[in-house]
């Protein structure tokens, strides 16, 4: 297991989330002790072809924990802090370091997870939650709505249409006809055009759905 003090990645807070510290277990989501580019896109959305060349010193297409905790890597990965795909990484929710995920730390993160939520999550129904299996789409989808707990104005899942767990500004303006595309941009953080579980359920986002309501 990677182990480090690199912690400069935070995610923007939701109203009952602390700023979330990123540890490279979090990115190394097959547990081999590396990260590749796909795992590393899998948490931080858009993160690119030459950065991830920068970071990886030893040109062997995989980053260390030594290579992530450098001032560069520090520096290039916070740069995608905004993008976050995740609320919380693996590291926060797995209290026991076993690299997986119990209904019973589900719930000591994500208050009032459903048997059914966790067993949807846990797609191969062996009673625990990977890595693969608490950063899939479905997953956050469902995860990241407990962070607003019932103040929620509806879900991403009820406004996405075709089923990707991604919102496009025609399938938002179905639900929000109010909403204009520049509110669309300010709700899309990253800029990649869709707009994820994490960036849906961000106080200001809901802010903005709930005005273009009237």
């Amino acid at each position: 297991m990677l182990r480090s003090i690199f912690t400069a990645i935070a995610v923007a807070t939701l109203p009952s989330t602390a700023a979330l510290a990123m540890q490279p277990d979090d990115l190394d989501i097959n547990g081999d002790r590396f990260v590749t580019i796909g795992e590393i896109r899998q948490v931080l959305s858009g993160f690119s072809s030459a950065d991830f060349r920068d970071i990886d010193q030893n040109d062997d297409r995989r980053l260390s924990a030594n290579e992530l905790d450098t001032g560069e890597g520090r520096a290039i990965i916070s740069r995608y802090e905004d993008g976050m795909m995740v609320v919380h990484g693996l590291s926060e929710v797995d209290q026991n370091g076993d690299r997986f995920v119990s209904k019973e730390e589900l719930s000591a993160v994500y208050d009032g997870t459903t048997d059914s939520d966790f067993r949807r999550i846990d797609v191969n129904r062996d009673n625990r939650v990977s890595a693969p299996e608490l950063y899939a789409p479905l997953a956050q989808a469902l995860l990241t709505r407990y962070e607003m707990g019932g103040s929620m104005i509806t879900t991403i899942m009820q406004v996405d249409t075709n089923d990707d767990f991604f919102v496009g500004f025609d399938e938002l303006v179905q639900s929000f006809p109010g909403l204009s595309y520049l509110d669309f941009e300010m709700i899309d953080g990253n800029g990649d055009r869709r707009i994820s579980s994490v960036e849906f359920y961000e106080p200001d986002s809901q802010t903005i759905l709930k005005q273009s309501l009237n």
